[in-house]
């Protein structure tokens, strides 16, 4: 629950620092910044693959936090509700295996609405884009996104607000057809 408590409570800029920090800086692990190209790397740079990862590991790190921490609360919290309703019970009541009663019967009631969240989360997502390729000198929208704002040029933001706009109404498409495949009972007309 600590996890949960910081992944939360703290903002991306600030665990991307700590990260840099410690696990860049002070400890050598991975590269603080930089980025690896993963198909035309330049002459003298790292680049393919593996190196790729390589360096966005701690990029991947410092997003991950919030959005694990946020889905691991709503899950046990989700999982200890639906453990208490009567279908459940009921199936346990029949001698249905406690694995099948938990896939079955819990999970797929309880993960619906971290599936809404998830939808409504890429926009969050986006912002937080924004923090971790600043903190890690990466290349991408969000850092795009700053510097055209910076620099007055319109086209830009609208083309990133425009390309946000739709990879949000996409995903949103997706949830819905996720809970037509999560839950039977859910007809798409």
């Amino acid at each position: 629950m600590t996890f949960v408590l910081i992944g939360i409570s703290a903002h991306p800029l600030w665990i991307g620092l700590i990260f840099a920090y410690f696990i860049g800086y002070k400890w050598h692990i991975t590269p603080i910044t930089n980025y690896a190209d993963f198909f035309n790397p330049p002459p003298g740079q790292p680049g393919g693959p593996v190196q790729w990862a390589y360096h966005l590991v701690l990029p991947w790190m410092t997003f991950m936090i919030l959005f694990a921490a946020l889905y691991v609360r709503m899950i046990r919290a989700n999982v200890i509700e639906t453990l208490n309703e009567d279908y459940v019970r009921t199936a346990r009541a029949k001698g249905a295996p406690e694995h099948l009663v938990m896939r079955r019967h819990v999970l797929r009631n309880a993960m619906l609405p971290v599936v809404t969240m998830l939808g409504m989360d890429i926009g969050l997502a986006l912002g937080g884009a924004v923090f971790t390729e600043t903190i890690y000198s990466l290349p991408g929208l969000g850092r795009t996104a700053v510097q055209a704002l910076n620099a007055l040029d319109l086209p830009t933001v609208e083309g990133i607000v425009v390309f946000s706009t739709l990879a949000i109404i996409v995903f949103n498409l997706i949830v819905d057809l996720l809970y037509a495949w999560i839950d039977p009972r859910i007809r798409l007309a």
